[in-house]
């Protein structure tokens, strides 16, 4: 595939990374609605309490509860993690869809995320970087490692989530060997 057909975001061009036909003008998007998207969480308790997490389109329910190194019940999902699988879970589906749009053989990617939580010069603690480490056969990065390389950039760079994550703290994309 050519490099004039890979998305770059500089202008407007058929085949984005969502595999749509036709990309939609500047002036087209900003006429179409926004996409809402939900989630409903109950609690019990106060900070050692637990609640439930349920998302809108798969009516999925997560339990939730306060990490124990922050003071938490524990024995379900934190908050920060459901932050990096959250990033996790688009880079992964991001990345699934340049790779297919690349040629790369690669039909089971895996990825291994790491959040780091610092303290808050203001006071408590916030996400200070995360880690997404790609898992890579090596016999594919032997045969085509500037490919990947490039997959991964696209992911990066068209990932929703991580455009979010990158804009409040450092994101970095490693590639690991398997």
């Amino acid at each position: 595939m050519a490099d004039a057909e890979i998305p770059s975001g500089k202008n407007v061009r058929d085949s984005q990374a969502d595999g749509s036909a036709r990309s939609a003008t500047r002036e087209e998007a900003a006429a179409a609605p926004e996409m809402v998207f939900h989630a409903l969480a109950v609690w019990t308790g106060d900070a050692t309490g637990s609640g439930e997490l349920t998302l809108g389109e798969s009516a999925l329910a997560i339990p939730i509860a306060g990490s124990t190194q922050l003071g938490g019940a524990g024995g379900a999902a934190n908050p920060e993690e459901l932050l990096i699988g959250a990033t996790a879970a688009c880079f992964i589906n991001t990345w699934a869809i340049f790779l297919r749009k690349l040629q790369i053989d690669h039909p089971r990617p895996a990825i291994r995320i790491a959040g780091t939580l610092g303290t808050d010069p203001a006071g408590g603690y916030r996400m200070t970087g995360i880690i997404i480490g790609a898992r890579v056969p090596q016999a594919l990065l032997m045969a085509d490692r500037s490919k990947v390389e490039k997959s991964l950039a696209l992911a990066e760079k068209y990932c929703i989530i991580s455009k979010v994550v990158r804009a409040a703290m450092p994101l970095k994309v490693e590639i690991e060997p398997v």
